[in-house]
């Protein structure tokens, strides 16, 4: 579990963060959906978000520890969109796949599932601090977006 300890206004701000990209990934979710899958608007998203990081000199090490090792200097989004979906979804995989994981749980099981508990979630599994939960979110629209089963095909694998 992340311990993300703050009071009054940083934990309403790091709340809000969470709202916003929560948001974000039920928008994204849906776009999914009527895509029949698609996930050119993840790939899409996580681009324009990692160059808005850069923009805002954020350290992206730190949103994305020990997942993915890139050079963020060689290029405006590298890594691109779906090299960053699929370390993320490389590092989630078990999680969200074997069915005695808690994420797994929560997709599967969860009545009315909001895109916030997902980010929520996805940012206490990995350790994240709450500067990521922008970059998040696209990732658990497609979480929401294509649900458990579909997801966890990414790397063939069997999937409950």
């Amino acid at each position: 579990m992340n311990s993300r300890k703050s009071t009054g206004v940083e934990k309403w701000m790091i709340f809000s963060d969470i709202e916003k990209a929560g948001e974000l990934a039920e928008q994204v979710a849906l776009q999914i959906k009527n895509s029949n899958g698609n996930l050119r608007t993840v790939y899409y998203k996580l681009e324009e978000i990692l160059i808005n990081y850069r923009k805002n000199n954020v350290d992206l090490d730190l949103i994305m520890p020990a997942i993915y090792e890139v050079d963020f200097e060689f290029s405006k989004t590298n890594p691109d969109g779906r090299s960053v979906w699929i370390a993320y979804a490389d590092a989630l995989h078990e999680e969200l796949c074997d069915s005695n994981g808690s994420l797994h749980k929560m997709v599967k099981f969860g009545n009315n599932l909001k895109g916030a508990s997902v980010v929520n979630h996805i940012m206490d599994q990995l350790n994240l601090p709450p500067s990521s939960a922008l970059l998040i979110s696209p990732i658990a629209a497609s979480i929401l977006g294509l649900g458990v089963t579909a997801f966890c095909k990414h790397e063939n694998k069997k999937c409950d």
